[in-house]
């Protein structure tokens, strides 16, 4: 939305030097504290970067991790959602709190919420707001169920300065209900070729540059599952 193994087949796409550079950074199986997760029920709110607009669904990240993992995933993730923004008519016409209510009948053991760009141009009072009471739901709701928050993902240009804000009130509603946070930081600046035409959506090799970003961070915060 953890064993990943330090390089990943790309399929028909060669993978970048980038990409497997990330990867690197993963640990080997024995030294994650994350690891050991199989079977675990994974539930990921998120957009549609997390959900792999324009591609197939084992192609975005988290389907990449949890096959990797051998998690139990459902990916909830809507394209033109966000802990506001309403999702697309064509997908699930729903915000995040919509999405949580979905969640809560699947009774996970970890929910990954990811912080979405689609809440950009709203008053950061508004994002803040709603940000805690998604968040709030997900402990209240699912109070036995692991909580992680994610960064907000953005192309390959710098983002802009409100996503920081976006992934701020995340971080904060997360911590304050006894979640762990982690940064993702920017796995597809500076590689336009990881974007899709729209230059919104990644590519397959920007989804596995994401996924090795996000195993990356797992490791390095020590994210316990």
């Amino acid at each position: 939305m953890l064993a990943v193994a330090a390089a990943l087949t790309l399929g028909a796409c060669s993978e970048d030097s980038s990409v497997a550079a990330a990867r690197t950074l993963v640990p080997t199986a024995s030294a994650r504290p994350w690891d050991h997760a199989a079977h675990v029920r994974v539930v990921v709110v998120g957009d549609s970067i997390s959900g792999g607009h324009g591609l197939t669904d084992s192609q975005a990240w988290p389907a990449l991790l949890a096959d990797q993992q051998h998690w139990a995933l459902t990916n909830l993730s809507c394209d033109g959602a966000g802990v506001a923004a309403l999702g697309d008519d064509d997908d699930c016409a729903s915000a995040y709190p919509t999405l949580v209510k979905r969640a809560v009948a699947l009774r996970p053991q970890v929910v990954l919420v990811q912080a979405s760009s689609n809440d950009l141009g709203m008053d950061d009072a508004e994002i803040r707001s709603a940000t805690n009471q998604v968040v709030a739901d997900v402990h209240r709701r699912l109070p036995g169920a692991r909580l992680i928050g994610l960064s907000a993902i953005w192309n390959q240009d710098a983002p802009p300065a409100q996503l920081a804000v976006i992934s701020k009130a995340l971080r904060k509603a997360i911590q304050h209900e006894g979640g762990q946070y982690v940064d993702i930081g920017t796995p597809l600046r500076g590689h336009p070729s990881w974007m899709q035409s729209d230059d919104v959506h990644p590519t397959v090799q920007g989804q596995q540059a994401i996924e090795a970003s996000v195993a990356a961070a797992f490791t390095r915060d020590d994210v316990q599952f």
